[in-house]
């Protein structure tokens, strides 16, 4: 989908990834892989337009008058035949190059006006090409639901080969003592983009068993059970870049922290992207919701 090249426009500076928050988690979210820029060359004919109007144009064209590139503005969003009222922002933009030419990534996060606990926010994602002096939809995600509470979670922009871009996504649910924060990735396929998969990010119950305010010396068969019920277990994601030139680089995911009975974790696992399917084939360990 991304062919890097060395021409294109002096305009775009590649600002790496652009992350804005939709929600403020209960646990840290684990880092994410950025998007790292290609070189470009320094010395590339002038726009008439430059890349952020273009964008500009594009929001306002799509979502109205209000839109814009910095902030939040008041729009809707149907979804199974019900409107409802949305606060949007970017929450991720990026231009990539590709061949002679550049492309333009972005996602838009929308959160409900008035969202229960149960619900989820929306994020929609574009793949952009320029088209005169204004850009075009190459690709588009939309009515994608994410998150709880009305909130959609994060979302970023990722490197995953060498001339391969796409967006991760992370959000979570929080209740009962428990969180539990997902990730996603969303990449472009043969036909477009596609939510290639989904694993945890993190998961713990550190808020259900208050330990540490169980005084071992005097009821230490209490405190040792509530230990033995503790588990926090980070989800790291990256790609293997070993191999700079290959278009697809594998995916990697590191799992260290403590599951129940005190047990220490760490291990890696490493999937490779199906071209047929253009999905990662995810055990259900790396869905879970609790200890194995």
């Amino acid at each position: 989908m991304f062919a890097v090249s060395t021409k294109s426009l002096a305009v775009l500076a590649l600002a790496g990834t652009v992350a804005l928050a939709g929600c403020k988690p209960a646990a840290a979210p684990s880092a994410g892989p950025k998007a790292d820029a290609p070189a470009m060359a320094s010395a590339l004919p002038a726009q008439h337009v430059s890349r952020t109007a273009r964008l500009q144009a594009f929001l306002v064209q799509r979502y109205g008058s209000n839109a814009t590139l910095s902030g939040e503005w008041r729009g809707s969003w149907t979804d199974d035949g019900d409107t409802h009222a949305m606060n949007w922002h970017v929450c991720a933009e990026q231009p990539v190059l590709t061949g002679d030419s550049w492309q333009q990534l972005l996602a838009v996060c929308g959160a409900l006006v008035d969202g229960a606990h149960i619900d989820p926010g929306t994020i929609e994602f574009f793949v952009l090409r320029p088209k005169g002096e204004s850009l075009e939809v190459a690709s588009e995600l939309t009515g994608e639901r994410f998150g709880s509470g009305g909130q959609p979670g994060t979302a970023s922009i990722i490197r995953a080969g060498s001339d391969f871009y796409g967006f991760r996504v992370e959000d979570g649910w929080f209740g009962q003592g428990f969180s539990l924060l997902s990730q996603s990735l969303i990449l472009p396929g043969p036909n477009g983009l596609v939510v290639s998969g989904s694993v945890r990010s993190h998961i713990d119950n550190d808020a259900q068993y208050e330990c540490d305010g169980v005084e071992a010396g005097t009821d230490a068969e209490t405190a040792e059970d509530c230990r033995s019920r503790r588990f926090s277990i980070d989800f790291a994601l990256r790609f293997d870049d070993s191999d700079r030139s290959a278009r697809i680089w594998p995916l990697l995911i590191e799992e260290t922290g403590s599951t129940c009975g005190g047990k220490q974790v760490q291990q890696q696992h490493r999937f490779t992207l199906d071209p047929k399917t253009w999905t990662y084939s995810f055990p259900e360990s790396l869905q879970r919701e609790g200890c194995e």
